[in-house]
């Protein structure tokens, strides 16, 4: 079994210096899905804003015809 020797910027980092790394990734990855899910959920509520306000129009323009009409 031959060992393989490591030189110039293929250094082999310390396990903590890992562990930080795998830590600051997983904490970006986290923000990141934290904004998607912000992002999401606006858009969710969007849409159920505009489908209420659409209901809320219809049952207006539906009682503005009633009583144009029946009087």
């Amino acid at each position: 079994m031959a060992l393989k020797g490591w030189s110039g910027p293929f250094l082999p980092l310390p396990r903590t210096t890992l562990l930080k790394l795998r830590l600051a990734l997983s904490s970006c990855v986290k923000q990141e899905s934290n904004s998607s899910n912000k992002q999401t959920l606006a858009a969710s509520n969007r849409r159920m804003g505009f489908v209420l306000l659409s209901i809320v129009i219809t049952f207006f323009i539906g009682i503005v015809i009633k009583r144009s009409m029946l009087g």
